[in-house]
């Protein structure tokens, strides 16, 4: 459904770490990593900790792994920073969402630009997934109505 949402805008709305977080919401509705809060603030947390590791490590002014088929040295403090950030920052945070670990590295791999057209684009398919995939995970869960029994 993203993806065709994605097609119709003309965005690129849908991403490699989406798709672990949507199974995370389908088969597996009750762990506390599936949840709104852990999805919203895991993928913000990669974002944030993949763009410190870029920061950091002149990445940026590296090409990116996914298309130059290459691995810089930067690119790979990069990584190594933000999944350190990722994972404590998480664990901080009681926020787990190990798709979010994908998204932090996308961005210190270069496969998101730390530009508002790339952030905006990880913010929307987030954003769908929450909007779409919160109520079918709380209604697969046994909680739309508040029923809190099989939280």
């Amino acid at each position: 459904m993203i993806g065709g949402v994605a097609v119709i805008a003309g965005q690129p709305w849908l991403f490699p770490s989406l798709g672990p977080s949507i199974f995370l919401h389908v088969h597996k509705p009750n762990l506390e990593s599936a949840r709104l809060y852990n999805t919203v603030m895991g993928h913000l947390i990669g974002v944030a900790a993949g763009a410190v590791g870029v920061l950091l490590t002149g990445a940026s002014q590296a090409p990116s792994v996914l298309s130059s088929q290459t691995m810089p040295l930067s690119r790979v403090g990069a990584s190594a920073i933000a999944m350190g950030i990722c994972l404590l920052v998480q664990q901080l945070l009681k926020a787990s969402h190990p798709p979010a670990a994908a998204t932090a590295l996308l961005i210190a791999l270069g496969g998101f630009k730390l530009v508002p057209s790339d952030m905006l684009a990880i913010a929307v398919g987030v954003g769908l997934i929450v909007l779409i995939g919160e109520p079918l995970r709380r209604a697969r869960a046994g909680i739309l109505f508040g029923d809190k029994r099989n939280k």
